[in-house]
């Protein structure tokens, strides 16, 4: 029946919705990539028509802005799967489709919304309507493009055109440009947080590991990217000149400023001291993408990681992430899949219906799966190329965290230039909250060995090779345990109790299986000084 929620909330969703009730349902809603925010929109939904309805109000009319059209497309199979709601009762605004205004449910794509949804929203006001917006992945519509979409605010002119208005904002990352300036009048404040600690030790995400791995530049690189680093902080200091209330901005307003100047047409040279910045920026930006230590790193990575396992592989830039499907294809012929806005929508929806079938294993994307897109339950994330932006690497996170009824641990692999400006860390802003309760380990590839560095983790399998030795172990297995110590330095499995290892090794499904964790536990021992082992057999 429709607006009956067919889902049973999660006690958070429960919690936040009783906290947006409470505040007249108005609200911005902080939410973890995976934890359920749509559901919890569906379940506002749901209530407040109950309450509406109990206390004859008038009947209320549905609003959902998204910023692309895949979204628009994900919202109505949500809301005729999860509410019941007739596909034909809910309507589509965007730039091919342009259905009624008149429906109950009418999802506007942001592009087409800005000249619009104010529009509409007024005249269901008028109309004496209650009006929900609920206004998905939020943080995008703060610019002052987008921003248009809440021009009816200022309209509303009576106390009852303002009480029949509610608002839900939906975001991982709300915190941006302008928020304060844009969202919060239109949507109200911030009433609720949910981030990655909670939804772990809730269960709600997959628990995970985040392996941030360390390359290097090639000598070539390295004298390109110091002469760009010094053309910048050149620039960056004339124009800092010309304009001192450049001076102390954070990075993302800076930038934002910068573009802003660019378009200046009082003041030429300033104007042009900006788009020089911009640009060495950009050129030193596509320098870091493209190092050549990036493809052979994801190459070694998926060398020793398990051939079983689902495998997305996150990129900048479309020329870098086709050059790394066409090495994987190599490695792993009908296996590998790519992503990204270059490729027409029929043939981006192939390839996602493939990795959902596990026709293939390996997805190799760029940008275009970053945020919003239900992507299927995958084992592992490589982050082979990544912005500054935190919103986008907590979106990349989501992409692997959702639950898949598998047990395992998810793992992250995040690639970065050490000697370049990019984060040394991919949860950096998290990262505090999450010690001790995810690994997260610090490794270093060496691209002319195509090897991985891990010096806790080797001085434990030094240990384990030298009691193998001690042993009098045959050098055939010795040789084995070394090659299953490689594979186990990208993994946590080292990490898990010796119980768990036991298991493992009894549950085995082949020798080499068994072999690989008969050499876990040999570390797991090790770690706790003490090695009493089994024989391989």
């Amino acid at each position: 029946m429709e607006g009956q929620l067919k889902k049973k909330l999660f006690l958070w969703q429960k919690e936040c919705l009783e906290l947006w009730m409470h505040n007249q349902g108005k609200g911005i809603v902080n939410v973890v990539t995976g934890a359920g925010k749509t559901i919890l929109a569906l379940g506002a939904i749901a209530k407040l028509e109950h309450v509406l309805s109990s206390a004859q109000k008038p009947s209320l009319k549905i609003r959902i802005v998204v910023p692309k059209v895949f979204l628009a497309n994900q919202w109505v199979q949500n809301l005729h799967e999860e509410l019941g709601v007739a596909k034909e009762e809910i309507g589509i605004y965007s730039g091919v489709r342009k259905d009624p205004p008149t429906r109950k449910y009418m999802i506007y794509v942001v592009n087409s919304a800005r000249n619009t949804l104010s529009r509409h929203l007024l005249n269901d006001l008028e109309k004496n309507s209650s009006v929900l917006l609920i206004a998905d992945e939020c943080h995008h519509y703060s610019s002052p493009e987008n921003s248009r979409i809440f021009d009816f605010i200022s309209q509303l002119q009576t106390p009852k055109m303002d009480s029949n208005y509610y608002a839900l904002g939906l975001s991982a990352t709300p915190e941006t440009v302008n928020y304060h300036e844009k969202l919060v009048p239109a949507l109200g404040q911030e009433i609720f947080k949910y981030g990655f600690t909670e939804a772990l030790n809730a269960n709600i995400i997959s628990s995970f590991a985040v392996f941030n791995l360390k390359l290097k530049f090639t000598p070539d690189e390295e004298l390109q990217y110091l002469d760009l680093s010094k053309q910048l902080t050149l620039a960056i200091e004339i124009i800092m000149k010309n304009c001192p209330f450049l001076k102390g901005l954070n990075k993302q307003h800076f930038f934002a400023s910068l573009e802003q100047l660019t378009k200046s047409f009082n003041d030429h040279d300033v104007a042009t001291l900006a788009r020089t910045v911009l640009g060495l920026a950009i050129q030193r930006k596509d320098l870091v993408y493209r190092a050549e230590s990036r493809l052979s790193c994801v190459k070694s990575l998926l060398l020793l990681l398990p051939q079983t396992t689902t495998i997305l592989i996150f990129n900048e830039r479309i020329e870098v992430a086709d050059a790394i499907y066409e090495e994987l294809q190599l490695l792993f012929p009908g296996q590998v899949g790519r992503y990204h806005s270059d490729m027409d929508e029929r043939t981006r929806k192939s390839i996602l219906r493939k990795y959902h079938d596990a026709q293939i294993r390996i997805l190799v994307s760029c940008r275009a799966l970053d945020e919003g897109l239900n992507v299927p339950a995958t084992d592992i994330g490589i982050i082979a190329s990544s912005t500054s932006s935190n919103r986008q690497r907590i979106q990349r996170l989501g992409r692997v965290l959702r639950k898949s009824g598998k047990k395992h641990m998810s793992l992250l692999y995040y690639l970065y230039i050490g000697s370049s400006n990019e984060d040394q860390d991919l949860l950096a802003s998290v990262s505090s909250d999450l010690s001790g309760i995810i690994p997260i380990l610090d490794l270093e590839y060496v691209q002319a060995s195509q090897t991985f560095i891990h010096p806790a983790y080797q001085a434990l399998a030094d240990k384990v090779l030298d009691y193998t030795k001690r042993k009098g172990w045959s050098s055939e297995v010795i040789a084995e345990i070394n090659r299953n110590l490689e594979r186990g330095k990208l993994s946590c499995d080292w990490w898990l109790p010796e119980q768990d290892c036991n298991l493992k090794i009894q549950n085995a499904s082949s020798r080499s299986e068994r072999n690989y964790w008969v050499s876990m536990q040999l570390m797991v021992k090790a770690s706790l000084g003490r090695l009493a082992v089994r024989n391989l057999k």
